[in-house]
């Protein structure tokens, strides 16, 4: 092996195991000074907390100096992931929430196939022929079909209408 990939092994591993023993001696002072204090078991997990975020940020900022990368193009990468991670988040995020909302109307059952209902106050009645994933489809008077995506039965009132005998 290369001389230099040893040495930044080497120094990989003595930051790695020097950030692990600070870790674990800082978590000690702060147990010890949650006692001493009486402080809530709360404070001293966020205490805690705080450790482990400086503790892995000073452990990262050292490996990307050992290992030189440059951080013009490492930054580069971090926010066109972080980009892409967003706009995925975005797009899928309508799906997600019609799924989940279908999920949910299937085992509360507020209204059920065969069922007339309307949805106010935008004044949409029909009779629901099926409760799909993402849509609940309603035949309306006229024969005409309607899709409503099944969030939309969160946000908004459901009449369920009696059969008239």
């Amino acid at each position: 092996m290369d001389e230099m990939l040893i040495i930044n092994l080497i120094k990989t591993i003595g930051v790695l195991i020097v950030a692990a023993i600070t870790s674990v001696g800082l978590k000690m002072n702060a147990k010890k000074f949650q006692e001493k204090n009486k402080l809530n078991k709360s404070r001293y997990f966020i205490i805690r907390r705080i450790i482990n975020y400086v503790i892995l940020t000073l452990a990262f900022v050292a490996l990307v100096y050992i290992w030189g990368v440059n951080i013009k193009n490492f930054w580069v990468a971090i926010t066109g992931v972080l980009a892409m991670i967003a706009v995925a988040f975005v797009a899928v995020w309508s799906l997600i929430g019609n799924i989940l909302a279908g999920i949910i109307l299937y085992f509360t059952s507020p209204f059920r196939v065969n069922d007339t209902i309307q949805i106010m106050p935008d004044d949409i009645k029909g009779k629901v022929i099926a409760i799909n994933t993402f849509f609940t489809c309603l035949v309306d008077e006229n024969g005409d079909y309607i899709n409503i995506p099944n969030s939309l039965f969160f946000q908004k009132y459901i009449k369920k209408i009696r059969k008239q005998k």
